[in-house]
């Protein structure tokens, strides 16, 4: 039995939360690290110029309970933008576990716990699992944000090692605070980042390339509750273009390590970024896009042919 489900001798997990804006969140986001129950915990916190006072509550929380912590630390810096703040959050922590908490997300009781167990299997390296859709107030939407918000994914697909890498590929709609990884896949021998970091967000680069490298599970169940509102950083219309261009980076960054069929569809898709250009740009390139999402679409018809008709997966979307 690995160590990791042990209760005795469970590896010190980082919490990391960037903070940014969320004074009315805050508390709650804290009070469901705290209430993880046995696990050992190490909590930082890094609020990255927000404009409101949710530093100034989340200092008077670890006030109180920074006792409970084995290591708790908190600070503030000016406005550095996700993947910068996700970067400097890892380099202060210690912990051989990694979990990024969105400063508006809920975990749910033994979120790290049930995703340890996964974790402890040979050979995973990162494991990510559901959530649940919450408003605003915290009032429950559904119970599935990965199969009822955006564009469905297939819940079957993502349990299945075979096709859980292009199932991130063609239906790629994960939320929430969901992924859990080993410190040592974030980083490397020399102690840079796997990302770049001058990419707008992380998250895309990452479930890439732990299912390039087959190091990626799926949980079926839900992990933490994800709150939709009018501030979420993805709802926000000033960052609408940041995360298109997000998108378009993230998979030219991550086709680097992937094997010959993925890095075709995923250039294809990453081509189609070319859509939103302007100008003789973008007439030249739109007849180009339109054979890329021929292409997509192709593969996709493939792709469901196979899942559903071969490995007889559910029809789930």
């Amino acid at each position: 039995m690995s160590s990791l489900n042990s209760s005795s001798d469970r590896p010190l997990t980082s919490v990391l939360i960037p903070l940014y804006n969320h004074a009315l969140y805050i508390v709650e986001c804290l009070d469901s690290v705290l209430a993880q129950g046995p696990a050992n915990i190490e909590l930082v916190l890094i609020d990255d110029g927000s404009s409101d006072d949710g530093f100034s509550i989340a200092q008077r929380w670890k006030e109180e309970h920074g006792n409970r912590f084995p290591r708790i630390e908190f600070e503030r810096q000016v406005n550095a933008g996700i993947t910068q703040t996700y970067d400097r959050l890892l380099r202060k922590s210690t912990g051989n576990v990694i979990l990024v908490v969105a400063s508006d997300d809920v975990l749910m009781p033994e979120s790290i716990i049930s995703r340890l167990s996964l974790l402890g299997e040979p050979g995973v390296m990162a494991v990510f699992a559901d959530a649940i859709p919450i408003d605003g107030q915290g009032k429950v939407t559904g119970t599935s944000a990965i199969s009822e918000l955006g564009q469905p994914s297939s819940r079957a697909a993502l349990a299945d090692q075979r096709t859980l890498p292009w199932e991130l590929i063609f239906r790629w709609n994960v939320y929430g605070s969901v992924l859990l990884y080993r410190r040592e896949a974030v980083l490397k021998p020399d102690g840079n980042s796997v990302l770049n970091l001058d990419i707008f967000s992380e998250d895309m680069q990452l479930y890439y390339l732990f299912g390039s490298r087959g190091s990626l599970r799926y949980l079926n169940q839900p992990v933490a509750k994800y709150r939709v509102h009018g501030t979420n950083t993805s709802h926000t219309q000033e960052n609408v273009k940041k995360l298109r261009k997000n998108i378009y980076q993230s998979r030219r960054h991550a086709m680097i390590g992937m094997p010959f069929w993925r890095r075709a569809v995923v250039a294809m898709q990453a081509f189609t970024y070319h859509r939103w250009g302007t100008g003789w740009r973008k007439r030249l390139c739109l007849p180009m896009v339109a054979f890329a999402y021929m292409g997509i679409l192709t593969a996709r018809l493939i792709y469901d042919f196979y899942r559903t008709r071969v490995l007889r997966q559910a029809r789930d979307v």
